[in-house]
């Protein structure tokens, strides 16, 4: 009899902290997201903003250029121009992986209702949380690609807004 007690004893512990593996997997997870959730609201979308508007008025400007414009002009114009190549896509995939953190805040809000309530197959739950998982990494790649496309808009601007519009300003008329 006391060796039964003993077995059911190391049965509920083995059950028990199953389940607090996977709610601990699943906190981890929703740890994870939201930090990664801080580094995508650190984007600020009125630099963003700044950058395009620059981008247009200096375009304006440059539009009345003739064509003897200096070579170092025109290097500046064409480095100018990463912001023209990656402005839609930036707001694309910002507005896309907005939608993803959205998504996958209601998924770990399900599965953890779903864990709770003991609705997934004991045999099942890995797979889900593997499945989240992924998707946490998804969003973690699209918050690098956002982030750099980003960064790399703001630094051109920042670094040849003003250059850009001087040289226009002294070159075009």
């Amino acid at each position: 009899m006391r060796f039964l007690n003993v077995f059911y004893c190391i049965i509920c512990l083995g059950i028990l902290s199953c389940s607090n593996n996977e709610n601990q997997e699943l906190k981890d997870l929703q740890i994870r997201l939201n930090s990664l959730e801080g580094i995508f609201n650190e984007i600020e979308l009125s630099s963003y903003n700044v950058a395009c508007d620059g981008f247009s008025e200096n375009l304006k400007l440059i539009k009345n250029c003739n064509d003897s414009v200096s070579t170092r002009f025109v290097s500046l114009i064409n480095q100018y121009k990463v912001i023209k190549k990656t402005k839609d896509i930036f707001i694309l995939e910002y507005n896309m992986l907005s939608k993803n953190f959205q998504l996958e805040k209601a998924q770990l809000k399900a599965l953890k209702k779903d864990l709770e309530n003991k609705l997934i197959p004991k045999d099942s739950i890995k797979f889900y949380l593997n499945k989240e998982e992924k998707n946490i990494m998804v969003i973690s790649d699209e918050i690098n690609n956002v982030s750099t496309i980003y960064n790399e808009i703001i630094s051109v601007h920042d670094s040849l807004y003003s250059k850009i519009k001087e040289l226009a300003n002294n070159n075009c008329s």
